[in-house]
């Protein structure tokens, strides 16, 4: 006799004659092809076993509370430890979070780990850290254009957007919930559970008990204002806090006989604590859910439980770096109030059975038969779909779904891009989300550079215009204007050529008059110049990820430089230059002015040529590598740069300079001249303080380098010098004090706002 037992359904084949073995054969083809319709079918009649319990069935309504809601935790651990089991859950906000992860057949220890691993205040930022944005992105810090990106072309058709799209933590509770899901019903989960939300077009409840259980709890927490509100079918949901921030009629409604209810909101605080605006502001949304948490507390039955964990209202919604606190205070509470309540559990052999049917009932991970794009960004459906595999019948990959996830989001000026599993019929798929920007596709950018040391002060506003929904491959239109000590007009088109934006083809002209000062050997000024450039470029390159690219241009230009004060006995300089340049490029710097972590290198070769009609044959090859870490408050860096003409016979207008801060700090802006320029540093910085008025850092730089005709004394005569600065990362861009230093000077003194970390030619600043 053979036994086969596909999922729940048994059917046993005894040997016979050939006529009834095909019988049996007839009818076990007939229940296989049952076993995809039967099967799942049969699971979730598992999971429906809340009907004849032969005991109260006991539901938890959590609370809502922020990161207060860690006590649920507590709450959990006491439940578990004297066995009484858990029959349904409803929550609210991060009341939602713990009892949707509980539900799903975590078990109080599993929530706790996640809840504790989770870097919660990274969640809350929805930004894309500069290491994992494009390269084309991180060049946006190269215009020095610091200042907020204000859209002028707001498309109102969009969802009304809160502080940030919850991008992060949708992913995270999609990754964590999503293999847990045992069909779309959250009354199939291993605990039936209800997410709470208030549909913001009505202020009504809403009971969320079937979808995405992730964008489920991801609706009961949107705080409005905080998050995006999530469409959910007809409904734009918010944070379920408004309207019933302790559901406990909700958990009865599905059928808990008794209660068990955790409070964790705040307490109202007392006349002489409300002395600030924040104060204020809190007492008025604490009195908001106060106003229905205690109505469902004077519905409360007296078989109902009701836990306060008594955290006090300086345990802000925030603190998640308090959360063991919070669970400790449940677990107190839990543990008080359930001391006399041996009752509510039905003995060890029935708690073991419980659990086990919680195991039985867990969702397995899906395979994954299709991919479905619903997107509204700038981006086409190509574009986005080149960034999701979709293999047929594969199995979900929650990691590589999330850095899919990432690596969209990080393509920039997308709100949000999510993915979630779903069902279609029979088949399960992965449907992926994608929300464009709220600002439009149009914003206005601003930066100020400010510069001083003993030669004055220079004060420059740039003034910015980008389009960046030229076509639906991302292609951008950039124009930005300088006013001040030095102007400039720079307009540039940039053009993927392909649907994985990997090819990219980038003409540019700009126009620029800046100001220079020449020096003799012994650092004294001998002129001030004034140049005009004028210049085009054609480029096309191929980016590899998002860190690295190789890039090829041509750049045709032509300026004059004239004396404005200095020796008359100095000639002005008319020059026109040509010139080919491959740039390999490697960006993975957390910041490009004040990096924490990661490295930086660009490798360059320029040809001038009169052929694209140069005045001057000439060729030179640059170097620059960048790398720092950090260890708590302290960071070090190291950084090098070599350029070099060839043949030591470039002219003026191609010539090097050095000078200024972390480009030989010793020296005046441009004192250093030459055909070849070396700069070594090493670096140290100490953070003072994260906000405030106070500065955020102070370090110091030890250098060494030079600028010289002959390469060899580029380090043969190096000098050494560095500096001492105090740092600000401020909301316009990096602003330095400091003091310069060298062997062959007695120091300067400078202010530095803007971008930094730069020496090239005169005729190509």
């Amino acid at each position: 006799m053979a036994v086969y037992r596909p999922d729940a359904i048994v059917f046993v084949a005894f040997n016979t004659d050939f006529g009834e073995a095909m019988a049996h054969a007839r009818i076990f083809l007939f229940v296989l092809l049952l076993i995809p319709i039967v099967a799942p079918g049969a699971k979730a009649e598992m999971c429906s076993r809340h009907e004849n319990f032969g005991r109260p069935t006991i539901g938890l309504a959590l609370g809502g509370g922020g990161a207060r809601g860690a006590a649920h935790i507590g709450v959990l651990k006491v439940l578990e430890e004297r066995q009484i089991p858990v029959d349904f859950i409803a929550g609210t906000s991060m009341g939602a979070v713990v009892g949707g992860l509980f539900a799903s057949g975590m078990t109080a220890t599993e929530v706790e780990s996640f809840l504790l691993a989770t870097e919660w205040n990274r969640l809350f930022n929805d930004a894309t850290r500069r290491q994992d944005k494009t390269l084309r992105r991180k060049s946006d810090d190269d215009l020095g254009l610091f200042g907020p990106r204000v859209g002028v072309g707001a498309d109102s058709s969009l969802l009304p957007g809160g502080a940030i799209a919850g991008q992060k933590i949708s992913v995270l509770l999609e990754r964590t919930l999503g293999p847990r899901m045992n069909g779309p019903r959250f009354d199939n989960l291993p605990i039936p559970f209800a997410a709470v939300a208030t549909d913001l077009a009505t202020g009504k409840m809403v009971e969320l008990r079937q979808g995405s259980l992730a964008q489920a709890i991801r609706a009961s927490m949107s705080v409005p204002g905080a998050f995006d509100p999530v469409r959910w079918g007809p409904h734009l949901l918010v944070d379920g806090g408004i309207v019933r921030n302790l559901p406990v009629d909700v958990v009865r409604n599905m059928g808990a006989d008794i209660v068990i209810a955790v409070n964790v909101e705040y307490p109202l605080l007392t006349a002489d604590e409300l002395d600030g605006v924040v104060e204020v502001v809190n007492q008025l949304t604490t009195l908001m859910v106060a106003g229905n948490t205690r109505r469902q507390i004077e519905a409360m039955k007296p078989v109902d439980l009701l836990i306060d964990p008594g955290l006090d209202s300086h345990f802000g919604s925030a603190d998640f770096k308090r959360a063991p606190e919070a669970i400790v205070s449940g677990y107190q509470a839990a543990t008080a109030v359930l001391a006399n309540h041996a009752h509510l559990s039905p003995g060890p052999e029935s708690f073991t059975s419980w659990r086990q049917t919680l195991s039985a009932c867990a969702g397995e991970s899906p395979r994954i038969d299709f991919v479905e794009i619903e997107n509204r960004s700038r981006f086409s459906d190509e574009v986005i779909r080149g960034f999701v595999s979709g293999a047929p019948n594969a199995p979900l990959d929650g990691e590589k779904r999330d850095r899919e996830m990432s690596q969209i989001h990080a393509l920039g000026f997308i709100r949000s891009a999510t993915w979630e599993v779903v069902e279609r019929g029979r088949q399960t798929g992965l449907l992926v989300r994608v929300e464009p920007d709220q600002r439009g596709g149009d914003f206005i950018e601003s930066g100020l550079e400010l510069t001083g040391d003993s030669r004055g002060t220079n004060i420059d506003l740039k003034v910015g215009y980008l389009k960046t929904d030229v076509d639906d491959r991302g292609s951008e239109f950039r124009a930005v204007v300088q006013v001040g000590n030095e102007q400039g007009l720079f307009t540039e088109l940039y053009m993927p050529l392909d649907d994985r934006l990997r090819w990219i083809f980038q003409p540019s002209i700009s126009a620029t008059r800046d100001n220079f000062t020449t020096f003799d050997i012994n650092g004294n000024a001998l002129a001030e110049w004034e140049l005009d450039e004028y210049a085009g470029k054609l480029s096309i390159g191929r980016e590899f990820g998002r860190h690295a690219g190789l890039f090829l241009g041509m750049t045709r230009y032509a300026g004059n430089a004239d004396i404005t004060t200095g020796s008359p006995n100095s000639e002005n300089l008319r020059y026109s230059g040509g010139e080919w340049r491959v740039d390999a490029i490697y960006d993975r710097l957390d910041n490009r002015y004040l990096p924490s972590v990661g490295s930086f290198g660009r490798l360059s070769y320029i040809r001038s040529t009169g052929a694209l009609g140069a005045d001057a044959d000439f060729d030179q090859l640059e170097l620059s590598l960048f790398s720092a870490v950090t260890r708590g408050r302290h960071t070090a860096w190291f950084g090098t740069r070599f350029n070099t003409t060839l043949d030591e016979d470039a002219p003026i207008y191609g010539l090097y300079s050095g000078g200024g801060f972390l480009n030989m700090s010793g020296f005046e802006r441009d004192q250093l001249l030459g055909q070849h320029f070396g700069h070594s540093m090493l670096g140290y910085r100490f953070r003072l303080a994260e906000t405030g008025l106070l500065p955020a850092y102070a370090g110091m730089t030890i250098e060494y380098g030079n600028a010289a005709q002959k390469r060899s004394a580029v380090y043969g005569d190096g000098v050494l010098n560095g500096s001492f600065y105090l740092g600000y990362d401020s909301p316009l861009g990096p602003l330095y004090l400091g003091f310069g230093w060298s062997e062959e000077s007695s120091g300067l003194l400078f202010l530095r706002l803007g971008t930094l970390f730069g020496a090239q030619s005169i005729g190509r600043r």
